[in-house]
């Protein structure tokens, strides 16, 4: 019977301890990120925490979608980005481009929407391997480019990603 209390006691003290450990993590993330999160995601179910330097990152889901906000360190919104899956999921006029334009036969490798405080925009990493990752000699030039469109559709740049 008494070791049965121990282990008890033991399991209590580790999910103590476990819990105190998340907390000291948040706690890390400076109040003024804390407040600008909450303030413009009142309806996220935050994820988990992330810092990089002086950048902070919030992973969270809201309408069942994940998302990943960015704040500086005095709690400024840099941006948010969410992953998309699948091109049916992209506006028709960026399909449209997708389908017909000059990168028709490229493989779509990332997609992306992104939103900053100066604009939105989607972005879309191809390539010209077909998602192959090595390339041969004799297969011809390797190249990896980043789409970004508007809200409306319009492509407004494509940069080499090793540029981007």
């Amino acid at each position: 019977m008494k070791s049965v209390k121990t282990i008890i006691l033991i399991v209590a003290i580790g999910i103590i301890s476990f819990n105190t450990m998340a907390q000291t993590a948040d706690n890390k993330v400076p109040q003024a990120v804390l407040t600008s999160f909450s303030a413009k995601y009142p309806h996220a179910e935050l994820k988990k925490w992330k810092a990089n330097n002086n950048t902070y990152m919030a992973r969270f889901i809201m309408n069942d979608k994940k998302y990943e906000a960015s704040y500086s360190g005095n709690g400024n919104w840099l941006n948010t980005k969410r992953d998309i899956r699948h091109i049916k999921n992209l506006p028709d006029q960026i399909r449209m481009f997708l389908k017909s334009g000059s990168y028709a036969s490229w493989h779509i490798d990332d997609m992306e929407r992104l939103r900053t405080p100066s604009q939105n925009m989607y972005r879309v990493e191809v390539d010209n391997a077909s998602g192959n990752k090595f390339t041969y000699e004799d297969a011809g030039s390797f190249e990896d480019y980043v789409l970004c469109f508007n809200d409306n559709g319009k492509l407004i740049k494509a940069v080499d990603n090793d540029n981007y």
